[in-house]
C-alpha cells in the first residue's frame, strides 16, 4: 500500500471518506503526507483523529449529541481538503508537465502582479474609454490594447491555476461579476477559467462565485456559469451535501426562472457530447466476449450465429416512439443543425481540428474566448491591406450566428488569410447566402431570454469545451469532463432541482438513445413503479439489461413485457434470442416457432429454428429447415456449413462432402471446414485423404492443442459412424508427428 501511486492513493482516500471509512482514510492520508514532504501536517491529522475518536466515543456512550452530524461532516470535509492539498503538492513537485510549469510561473508572478491586475480590471470596469477599446480598435492600435489582452489572459491563468482562492482573488472575481461596464465576453472568459479551476481543484468559494455569476444573470455569461456549476457538481457529487452553503445555494436556485428546463437542456447537451465509442468498445471487447464464452463449441464450428450476419439481430423496437420528435423545445431547428456536432463525431470537429495550430490557440484562454467581430486578433484576416475584399460583413454575420462554435469561428477567420484572392469572392458569396438562411431560422427564436436561444448558447459552449478537451496539445494533462463516470439521476444537484417526472424520463431516453445503457437502466428502474402498465418501459429495461450483458434479467423483463401484451413479434424474437444465448434451446425453439407463425418468410427465424434443432440433436428436422433457407437464399454460402454438418451426422456423406468442398473453394483455409471434411472422408473409408485434410486444418489453425480439443468434441459422432477410440488416438498421434516434422522442416 505504501508504494501505491500518489494519485491512486488520493482517489482511495476520497473513496474511503465517501464510504464512511474514516480510520482507513486517515492511515492513507498519513502515508500521503510523508510522500509529499509536508510532515508538519501530521499535527493537523492528529487533531482530526482526536476529534473523530471523541465523536465515536460520544456516539456509543448513549448520549444524544445534536451537533454530531455537523462534526462528522466537518471531519470528512477536512480530510478531503487535506487530501486535495497533498495531491497538488505532489503534482507540483513532479512539475506536472506543461500545466505544472505554467502554474509555477504564474505563482511566481502572481504575488507581484495580482494587485496590478485587479487595478487594471477595475479600470476596465469603470473607465468608459478603456472599456470601449475593443469596439473602436484599429489594426496595430496602441499598447493599451495589447496590455488589456495580456492582462485578461493573465487573469485567466490566475483564476484557472488557483487552488484555494485568497481573499484578493475572490475580490477580483466579484469585481468581474458585478461590473456593469466590463464586456460580457471578458466576463465569460473569466467564468470559463473559474470552471476549469474548480474542475481541477475543489474549493467551495469557486462554487459560490459561479452561483454569483448565475444570479447576476448577464446574457451569455450566466449560461456558461450554470454549465460550469452543473459539470462541477457532477464531478463532486459526493461532496455536495457536506457543505451547507452549497446545499443552501442549490435550493435557492430552484427559484431561478425555468431552472428545470435549463438543467434538462444542459444535461441533454452534455449527454450528446459524451463519447459513445467507449460504450461500443465495452460491448464488443468486454460484454460480448463474456457471453460468447458460454456458447457451445458447435457455434464456432458451424458459425451458426452469423448465417445472416448482414441482417443483424433485431435491435431497438421499431414501434418505439422517437421520444424527442413531439418535443420541439428539445430538438429545435438550430439543434438539428448541430446534432452531429454534439455527438463529437461531426464534420466540423474533423474539419477544424487541423485549424487549431494557429498561434492564437497557444494561449489557453483563447480556446474559451467568445467570438466577437471587433477582436483585434482577427482584424488582419478581415481587413488585409493587400486584399481587395473587406470581410467585415461576413464576420459580423458570423458573430451573431449559433451554427458554429466560438473556437471554430476563430479558426475559420484565421484560415481566411490562407485563401487565395480569386477564391475569396466565390467563398464569400456562398457563405453569405448560407448564413442568411441560417440567420432567418435563428431570428425566429432569437428572443432575449428565450429558452431556445439559451439552448443554442449551451450548445456552442459545450462545443468549445469539447474541442479543448479533445484537441488541445496538453489534453493528456487534463481530466476530460466528457469521460467522467457519473450517474446523472443520482446526482444531488440534479435531484434538488429536477422534480418533474417528464424531465427525468427525457434524460433517461436520451441516455438510452446514445447507448449509455447502464445510466439509462438506473433511471428506468427508478420510474417503472409509477407506471407498471407501460410496456415500452419494460421493453427498454430488458434491452438495457441485454446490452449490459445481464441476459437473465433481460429475459425476465421481456417476459414481463410479454405479459402486458402477449405475442408481440419483436418481444417474441427477443425472448427467443435471450433463450438461445442462455442455452435454453427448448424455450428458444418454442419462441422461434411463435415468431415463424407471425412471419413465415423471415429466413433468419428459419435459420434460428435449425440452430435450435441442431442443439436438440434433431438433425433431420434441422436439415429440412436449412434446405428451405438454401432454396430461398441460394446466394448465402454460410448456410452450407450447417447443411454439411447435419448431412454428415445423418450419414449422408456424399452430400456433406459436396457442401464442404464448395465452402473450401471460397475459403480454403477454414480450419473447421477442413476438419469436418476430414471426418467425412474418414467415415467414407478414405483415411489418407482424411489425414491430409486434418493436417491442413492444424496448419491453418496454427495450434495442435486447439485442433485436438475440437476433434475430441466430435469423437461421439465419429464413434456412431464406426470409428473406435483406438483409431482416433492413433490418428491424433500420427497428425502430431507429421505436423512437428513439417514445422521442423520449415524452420
Amino acid at each position: 500500500m505504501g508504494n501505491m501511486d500518489p494519485y491512486k492513493k488520493y482517489q482511495n482516500i476520497c473513496r474511503l471518506v465517501y464510504r464512511q471509512r474514516i480510520s482507513d482514510a486517515i492511515v492513507l492520508l498519513r502515508q500521503m503526507t510523508d510522500d509529499s514532504g509536508l510532515e508538519f501536517l501530521h499535527g493537523r491529522i492528529d487533531e482530526m483523529q482526536d476529534t473523530y475518536s471523541q465523536l465515536l466515543k460520544h456516539t456509543f456512550s448513549g448520549v444524544e449529541d445534536p451537533e454530531r452530524d455537523k462534526v462528522y461532516n466537518y471531519i470528512k470535509r477536512s480530510l478531503l481538503e487535506l487530501a486535495d492539498r497533498l495531491r497538488e503538492t505532489v503534482f507540483e513537485k513532479r512539475a506536472g508537465g506543461n500545466t505544472g510549469l505554467l502554474k509555477k510561473d504564474v505563482n511566481i508572478r502572481k504575488g507581484a502582479e495580482l494587485t496590478e491586475a485587479l487595478q487594471v480590471l477595475e479600470k476596465l470596469s469603470f473607465d468608459d474609454e478603456l472599456a470601449g477599446l475593443l469596439r473602436d480598435v484599429k489594426v496595430g492600435d496602441s499598447e493599451k490594447t495589447a496590455g488589456r489582452e495580456s492582462t485578461l489572459a493573465f487573469i485567466f491563468q490566475i483564476v484557472w491555476l488557483g487552488d484555494q482562492y485568497s481573499e484578493e482573488e475572490i475580490r477580483l472575481l466579484e469585481t468581474v461579476c458585478d461590473s456593469g461596464k466590463l464586456k460580457w465576453h471578458d466576463k465569460s472568459l473569466v467564468v470559463s477559467a473559474l470552471t476549469l479551476s474548480l474542475l481541477r481543484y475543489f474549493d467551495v468559494n469557486k462554487f459560490l462565485l459561479l452561483f454569483r455569476f448565475v444570479h447576476y444573470k448577464e446574457d451569455y455569461v450566466w449560461e456558461r456559469a450554470i454549465i460550469g456549476l452543473t459539470l462541477c457538481f457532477l464531478k463532486y457529487n459526493e461532496r455536495h451535501m457536506l457543505y451547507p452553503a452549497l446545499v443552501e445555494k442549490t435550493v435557492e436556485l430552484k427559484s431561478f426562472p425555468q431552472i428545470e428546463q435549463h438543467l434538462e437542456a444542459i444535461l441533454v447537451q452534455f449527454t450528446k457530447s459524451r463519447e459513445t465509442e467507449k460504450v461500443k468498445r465495452k460491448w464488443e471487447e468486454e460484454i460480448l466476449p463474456e457471453i460468447m464464452k458460454m456458447r457451445p463449441g458447435i457455434e464456432k464450428k458451424l458459425d451458426l450465429d452469423n448465417i445472416f450476419s448482414d441482417e443483424p439481430e433485431e435491435e431497438k423496437n421499431p414501434d418505439w416512439e422517437t421520444f424527442f420528435e413531439d418535443s420541439p423545445d428539445l430538438l429545435n431547428k438550430l439543434q438539428e443543425l448541430t446534432e452531429m456536432q454534439m455527438d463529437g463525431m461531426d464534420v466540423f470537429i474533423s474539419a477544424f481540428s487541423r485549424l487549431k495550430q494557429f498561434p492564437f490557440f497557444l494561449e489557453i484562454s483563447n480556446w474559451f474566448l467568445p467570438f466577437y467581430a471587433s477582436n483585434p486578433s482577427i482584424q488582419p484576416a478581415i481587413k488585409n491591406p493587400g486584399s481587395e475584399y473587406d470581410l467585415t460583413p461576413l464576420v459580423e454575420n458570423l458573430e451573431g450566428t449559433y451554427f458554429m462554435c466560438n473556437s471554430d469561428k476563430y479558426s475559420f477567420c484565421f484560415n481566411l488569410q490562407m485563401v487565395p484572392e480569386q477564391q475569396k469572392a466565390m467563398m464569400m458569396n456562398m457563405l453569405n447566402a448560407e448564413m442568411e438562411n441560417i440567420s432567418e431560422l435563428e431570428k425566429e427564436d432569437d428572443i432575449p431570454g428565450s429558452l431556445v436561444r439559451t439552448k443554442s448558447i449551451y450548445t456552442q459552449y459545450f462545443q468549445d469545451l469539447y474541442r479543448f478537451y479533445k484537441l488541445h496539445p496538453w489534453r493528456g494533462e487534463f481530466d476530460d469532463v466528457f469521460d467522467m463516470d457519473i450517474d446523472l439521476h443520482e446526482t444531488s444537484f440534479v435531484k434538488i432541482l429536477v422534480t418533474g417526472g417528464k424531465t427525468i424520463r427525457n434524460i433517461a431516453e436520451l441516455l438510452f438513445d446514445k447507448k449509455f445503457y447502464e445510466d439509462a437502466l438506473r433511471i428506468f428502474l427508478s420510474i417503472i413503479g409509477e407506471d407498471r402498465s407501460n410496456i415500452e418501459l419494460f421493453e427498454k429495461i430488458a434491452f438495457c439489461y441485454e446490452k449490459t450483458g445481464n441476459l437473465e434479467m433481460a429475459f425476465d423483463y421481456y417476459q414481463k413485457a410479454d405479459l402486458i401484451e402477449t405475442g408481440r413479434l419483436w418481444i417474441v424474437k427477443k425472448l427467443a434470442w435471450c433463450s438461445k444465448y442462455l442455452n435454453k434451446w427448448e424455450e428458444a425453439l418454442s419462441y422461434y416457432r411463435q415468431a415463424e407463425k407471425q412471419d413465415p418468410d423471415d429466413l433468419s427465424v428459419q435459420a434460428n429454428i435449425g440452430q435450435c434443432l441442431i442443439h436438440l440433436e434433431r438433425y433431420q428436422e434441422a436439415l429440412d429447415y436449412y434446405f428451405k433457407v438454401e432454396v430461398l437464399a441460394p446466394e448465402n454460402h454460410r448456410i452450407r456449413r450447417p447443411l454439411a454438418w447435419c448431412s454428415f451426422l445423418l450419414g449422408k456423406f456424399d452430400t456433406a462432402a459436396d457442401y464442404l468442398q464448395r465452402l473450401l473453394d471460397s475459403d480454403s483455409e477454414n480450419h473447421y471446414d477442413l476438419m469436418n471434411l476430414g471426418h467425412v472422408k474418414w467415415c467414407q473409408g478414405y483415411p489418407e485423404e482424411a489425414f491430409g485434410f486434418y493436417t491442413r486444418s492444424i496448419l491453418s489453425w496454427k495450434s495442435i492443442k486447439d485442433f485436438e480439443q475440437s476433434f475430441n468434441e466430435d469423437r461421439k459422432h465419429l464413434t456412431i459412424h464406426g470409428l473406435g477410440d483406438d483409431k482416433m488416438d492413433l490418428m491424433l498421434d500420427y497428425l502430431k508427428l507429421e505436423v512437428r516434422r513439417l514445422q521442423k522442416k520449415s524452420n
